[in-house]
């Protein structure tokens, strides 16, 4: 009897349950960085990022120059700094128990941006040198004396300059189709009746007219009376010499 009642106080203390393993506490550790932040004048500097990465990784950010990072893990952190208008920084340090540890930085202002280039104003180009005398013709003397009498045309060549030349024409046959390939010609009729045929259609011509004919367009200049067909014609952009 007694051993049975032995045996039965076995049992039961086997059955007593056996205590659960306690879960383990993250170790901190008691190393510290007292930070302290200026800049080259020793002014502190505010609001600086402060990155730390290691056995553990913060961030935060500068307060009249000054941060604290408490309860590390010793071992080696890299700390980085970061503020507008200055240049980065980074620090490596090692982490060991006991007094904190002071990291004093200084951090460079970046150069200011350079000024906006001065625009550079070109010289004037000098004025054009005269190309040759201005010249003045009485039209009605110049008509008399190069009449062009019975023959079937004439151009008398009145004055040129750099850009073009001015002739006076005389059309009693018709003027053969031509092209002006470097020149737009102005026409101007001083006297007589005729027409001009380009482009397809023919454009009358008397005392008065005006026509501009524009370069490479093949035209041909009729007389339709007996007397003569007299234009005054100038040919802008063509080259010319003086007669």
């Amino acid at each position: 009897m007694q051993f049975m009642t032995i045996l039965a106080l076995i049992l039961a203390v086997g059955q007593v349950a056996a205590p659960r393993p306690q879960p383990q506490r993250r170790s901190v550790g008691n190393a510290a960085f007292a930070i302290i932040v200026t800049d080259p004048a020793g002014a502190p500097l505010g609001d600086v990022k402060v990155t730390m990465t290691g056995p553990v990784s913060r961030d935060a950010r500068t307060e009249r120059g000054r941060i604290a990072f408490e309860n590390l893990p010793s071992g080696n952190y890299v700390l980085r700094f970061e503020l507008e208008g200055f240049f980065s920084l980074e620090r490596e340090v090692v982490a060991r128990g006991g007094a904190p540890i002071d990291v004093k930085v200084i951090l460079t202002p970046e150069p200011p941006p350079p000024p906006p280039p001065v625009p550079v104003i070109p010289p004037k180009a000098p004025a054009p040198a005269p190309t040759g005398e201005p010249v003045a013709i009485d039209m009605t003397s110049f008509i008399e004396k190069n009449y062009v009498g019975r023959g079937a045309g004439k151009m008398s060549p009145l004055a040129c300059a750099a850009g073009g030349a001015a002739t006076l024409i005389q059309v009693k046959d018709p003027l053969v189709e031509h092209t002006h390939a470097d020149a737009d010609e102005f026409l101007y009729t001083v006297a007589g009746e005729g027409s001009v045929r380009a482009a397809g259609r023919d454009q009358p011509l008397h005392a008065g007219t005006f026509m501009m004919l524009p370069r490479g367009v093949p035209h041909i200049i009729v007389a339709v009376t007996r007397s003569p067909l007299v234009l005054l014609s100038i040919k802008a952009g063509e080259h010319c010499s003086a007669p």
